[in-house]
């Protein structure tokens, strides 16, 4: 990725991969439901109770000389010299600056937040777009598109949740967001509504 690709990156980056994020948040908590099987196991993740709120689980999987955390407060990927985490609560995403900790829903270690430019950003989450993007089109061949999109209208029911775009569209804004970023667009961009 060259310096001026990641510097052609649209500002308002950050603030839509926090609301996909948000949205994809529910998708995998309904992927530990799945009526046949946990999802999230079946692809390899390890779950623990939360270091954090009581209650709560950890899932854990090694992913690209780290490793991937999804707990229902905060996601991420988390390597030997820090990483990238998103934390639902505050709809924002940050840089990790921990190279032993992972984040402590509840607790969040302000000490290794840091929100970063936009290229230090982006470098720090395409472990973790590489893994959501593969999920997602594991999930896909797995369970078909009709799966997602009962997710997503479930998601339209929750109180205050902000609807993001459908599905299918969303996989297409991650992946352009993890391969050409410097032409990535509004998401709305790729909606089927808007593109058809």
């Amino acid at each position: 990725m060259t310096a001026s690709a990641i510097l052609a990156i649209p500002p308002c980056f950050q603030r839509d991969l926090a609301e996909g994020l948000q949205q994809q948040m529910f998708f995998w908590g309904q992927d530990v439901l799945y009526p046949s099987g946990n999802l999230l196991k079946e692809q390899g993740f390890i779950r623990t109770p939360s270091k954090g709120l009581k209650g709560t689980s950890c899932y854990r999987l090694a992913w690209q000389n780290g490793h991937i955390e999804l707990y229902g407060s905060c996601a991420g990927w988390y390597g030997p010299e820090g990483g990238f985490t998103f934390i639902r609560p505050r709809r924002r995403c940050y840089l990790w600056q921990s190279e032993e900790l992972t984040p402590i829903p509840g607790a969040w270690q302000k000490e290794f937040l840091k929100s970063g430019s936009k290229g230090e950003l982006y470098l720090a989450a395409r472990p973790f777009l590489d893994w959501l993007i593969a999920h997602e089109d594991a999930v896909l061949a797995r369970c078909g598109a009709s799966y997602r999109s009962e997710n997503f209208h479930k998601y339209r029911k929750v109180p205050k949740a902000k609807q993001w775009i459908e599905p299918a569209a969303a996989q297409k804004w991650f992946k352009c967001l993890r391969d050409s970023p410097s032409e990535l667009q509004r998401p709305k961009h790729y909606s089927a509504k808007t593109s058809a």
